[in-house]
């Protein structure tokens, strides 16, 4: 049987790389097919345009977020744990996000400036990570569940954003390390 091509997942790797290296509106599928060595004509046999793989990568972003809390899920049998380790997650990630930003909250912040479909899709995965969350803190019986979901996703954007904005790795573990302690208080 022949092997099944590639391509797209290669184009989709590289697009999410490219935009959270560089954001949407500076990157380019010449850009996209460049990185992921896929001849530029092939780009249009698997997205029309730059929205279509924005969304596609959109939608990997939610499907890997799904896929990480279920593996969490699995792993912690309490709602406090799971808090835990999702925080560690992002903790874990402190280089990448110090070198270029949170994924998910620079795409949204970027495309959040004109309100279009693309920027609607954008905040699903936002909506998907507070609507997890909170459900955490309503299984610890918080009846302020939304307010304490808005905040614990408040402080890992700003975390994000702040060993973005110094470059500092360390900026995030050291603050996650507070996080945590915030979080053991609850």
């Amino acid at each position: 049987m022949p092997r099944v091509s590639d391509k797209r997942e290669r184009l989709l790797e590289a697009a999410k790389v490219l935009i959270h290296r560089h954001g949407f509106n500076q990157t380019t599928l010449a850009h996209i097919a460049e990185e992921s060595a896929v001849p530029l004509g092939n780009v249009y046999y698997y997205f029309k345009t730059k929205d279509d793989i924005a969304r596609a990568v959109i939608e990997e972003y939610v499907g890997h977020f799904k896929e990480m809390v279920r593996g969490i899920e699995g792993r912690e049998p309490d709602p406090k744990g799971r808090l835990a380790a999702y925080l560690k997650t992002h903790a874990d990630m402190r280089n990448k996000i110090a070198e270029h930003g949170c994924p998910v909250g620079s795409l949204c912040q970027e495309l959040g400036k004109e309100r279009t479909a693309l920027a609607e899709a954008a905040d699903e995965v936002i909506k998907v990570q507070v609507k997890w969350v909170t459900d955490q803190f309503r299984g610890m019986g918080k009846k302020d569940a939304r307010d304490l979901g808005l905040e614990f996703i408040a402080r890992l954007q700003g975390l994000a954003l702040l060993a973005n904005a110094l470059k500092d790795p360390d900026v995030m573990a050291r603050q996650a390390r507070r996080f945590q302690l915030w979080l053991d208080g609850i």
